[in-house]
């Protein structure tokens, strides 16, 4: 195809009167008629007539081009395999088909021929019959059909299943390892992913050279956990999942639990610059700790404990290897008494400090007090601590603290201090009804209750409603 391009409205009038004359079709424009037409348009005092090829939307060029353009690689690149990082053409008509709309019109050029067919022609949009268009319906609900379901697997999960955020994988679940021998089988294990970030390396030869870095970890919830910290392609995203949840199957060692719940005794763990304190807790209490904690708890099968992170927190790796450390050298309550030749007594305070012994020695032989040494240290949080006792938490800064009317502003608070509490009490007691917060003088003097706000709120709204003045 070519075009006329004319300058000045002379040309276009003149060109117009010799079409009609010569009855010449405006709308024929080919190769053979293209002589006839310049010779028409030649004479005198007429400007110059330039050919140039036409860039229409029917006739311009294709997508291949294009993408040619932005993916394509000099030989030099090849050889540094620059190629094999590059991004592939993508399909943007995915889940796409060009249609008629709800007009129901075949629109020469989408959906039937150009609006100039063989004879020369002129071609008209005419409409299609109610077959046609329920048979477009039908292919557009398959493609974008097989369009979605294509792309719930590419990795977009259900948002029960999607981990501590929604738009990164971490904390996500990849089910059970898979054992090379058929007779062995990971049962009851479930992994979860701990990190996934990606890792530049700048090489002499290769360029930049990107990985990505997997930290997994796996547990049957009985005691048993795993951890591995794997390597990755770029790019590889499925695969590179498969390959550290199978490799953390590898790496499983058994951790001891106390009543199956929680650990033995409190400890301090680091690794490092990152320590964690780890205390045992009562039956109910949960888990609340940093998520790759809460994660390797999961796996393991503790559900009662709380740990405090200090240092560098912000690095999950050495979290988990310094928490999985701290497990590992735990001493149950039985290898404690066998060290120290005395009886474990537990006294703690939801059990109103009330002295039980957990663990006597073994071989049934107790020291006495003599044989003791006096420079032994028998404090349990000690032992257990190593020496490295938590410091506590200082109390918030306050500007009055320490004068006089700080002291005096305590002593007449003291009273009051507890109420919040001893209210959340009676109403898990006695219920969320009226009269479940009550004094402990309740059967001589029935009047001392809470306000039954909800009765003074419904008189209140009947009030307002039958048109009376507050």
């Amino acid at each position: 195809m070519f075009r006329l391009n004319v300058c000045g409205g002379l040309l276009q009038s003149v060109l117009r009167n010799q079409l009609v004359s010569s009855q010449i079709s405006p709308q024929v424009c080919n190769l053979p008629n293209l002589s006839k037409l310049i010779s028409i348009a030649s004479g005198p005092n007429l400007p110059t007539l330039t050919q140039s090829k036409c860039m229409s939307f029917y006739h311009g060029r294709d997508g291949t081009e294009l993408w040619k353009a932005m993916t394509s690689v000099s030989p030099q690149g090849k050889k540094r395999g620059r190629g094999s990082r590059l991004a592939k053409p993508k399909d943007l008509n995915k889940g796409q088909l060009p249609g008629y709309g709800k007009a129901k019109i075949s629109w020469p050029g989408l959906t039937t021929n150009s609006l100039i067919d063989k004879d020369g022609a002129k071609v008209s949009p005419n409409e299609i019959s109610e077959i046609d268009y329920q048979e477009y319906l039908d292919k557009v609900l398959e493609k974008q059909q097989f369009a979605a379901n294509k792309k719930m697997k590419s990795g977009i999960a259900n948002p029960l299943e999607r981990g501590w955020t929604g738009g990164k994988p971490g904390g996500r679940r990849y089910g059970p390892p898979k054992s090379v021998n058929s007779d062995m089988k990971f049962e009851n294990f479930e992994t979860i992913l701990l990190q996934y970030k990606t890792i530049n390396k700048m090489t002499g030869n290769l360029g930049r050279v990107r990985r990505h870095s997997l930290l997994m970890v796996t547990g049957n919830g009985n005691g048993t956990v795993g951890m591995t910290l794997s390597p990755g392609k770029y790019g590889k995203g499925r695969r590179n999942f498969t390959k550290a949840t199978n490799k953390s199957g590898l790496n499983l060692v058994t951790v001891d639990r106390f009543e199956d719940r929680t650990v033995f005794h409190d400890f301090m763990t680091q690794f490092g610059y990152t320590r964690i304190f780890v205390r045992r807790e009562p039956v109910g209490y949960g888990v609340r700790a940093h998520r790759a904690i809460k994660a390797i708890c999961d796996v393991a099968g503790i559900t009662d404990i709380s740990a405090s992170v200090e240092g560098n927190v912000k690095n999950t790796l050495h979290v988990t290897k310094a928490f999985l450390l701290g497990l590992l050298r735990q001493k149950t309550h039985q290898t404690l008494a066998d060290q120290k030749q005395l009886h474990l007594v537990e006294m703690r305070p939801e059990t109103d400090y009330f002295p039980k012994i957990i663990a006597s020695p073994s071989d049934g032989k107790v020291r006495t007090k003599e044989e003791i040494g006096h420079n032994e240290i028998l404090d349990f949080e000690m032992i257990s601590y190593e020496g490295k006792v938590p410091t506590p938490k200082p109390e918030p800064y306050h500007k009055y603290r320490g004068s006089a009317g700080w002291d005096k502003h305590m002593r007449t608070r003291w009273a009051y201090n507890a109420h919040d509490r001893v209210r959340r009490r009676m109403r898990v007691e006695h219920g969320e009804q009226w009269g479940a917060v009550r004094s402990h003088m309740f059967d001589k003097y029935p009047e001392c209750v809470e306000p039954n706000w909800k009765q003074r709120v419904a008189d209140k709204k009947a009030k307002r409603s039958g048109g009376g003045d507050d």
